[in-house]
């Protein structure tokens, strides 16, 4: 019976380190688990916000070939030659003109986007040429540059995007009676 009492007098603090040191591991994993998750989570908003950026690049890209679209060949030509025609998207749509400090495509406030369009110059449309008696006038291809930029100031995130487009037409200065 003596050398029971003295086994079980010597393993009273086993037991407690074990405890101590099992809990440490799963304290320690789960410390890794927390750090991967925070991890991922910024990742996965850094994705969105790139993603917001680009779509925003890309709306005031096609909201700027709608209004460009919808002009007459005479305001068009007037509209990119010479100077770059600059469109703001709004959460109400696309303006022309610049983008104040206060002017975001969201409710939120966090993006803006803005285009630029400048005509790259144009070129006649082979057979093209259509003849009157008062004159003759020679169907082109307007090409336009348009520039869409989107910026998240919260997040330091801009995105630039060019699209040529070309939109048919009658050559400046050309009559067609």
């Amino acid at each position: 019976m003596k050398g029971s009492a003295n086994y079980a007098h010597g393993q009273r603090g086993v037991a407690l380190v074990v405890a101590l040191l099992v809990l440490l591991m799963v304290s320690v994993l789960g410390l890794s688990a927390m750090r991967s998750s925070v991890f991922s989570a910024k990742v996965a908003t850094g994705v969105q916000s790139d993603v917001m950026t680009f779509e925003a690049a890309e709306t005031v890209i096609v909201s700027t070939y709608g209004a460009l679209t919808a002009l007459s060949n005479e305001q068009l030509y007037n509209a990119v030659d010479g100077q770059a025609a600059r469109y703001c998207m709004k959460s109400a749509g696309a303006a022309q003109g610049a983008c104040g400090s206060t002017d975001f495509m969201d409710v939120r406030g966090l993006l803006q986007a803005e285009s630029y369009s400048y005509l790259d110059g144009f070129s006649p449309i082979s057979g093209s040429q259509v003849s009157s008696s008062g004159g003759a006038g020679v169907f082109v291809d307007y090409r336009i540059n348009i520039l869409g930029e989107s910026e998240m100031d919260n997040y330091g995130i801009e995105n630039h995007h060019l699209q040529e487009t070309l939109k048919r037409g009658i050559k400046p200065g050309a009559e067609i009676n």
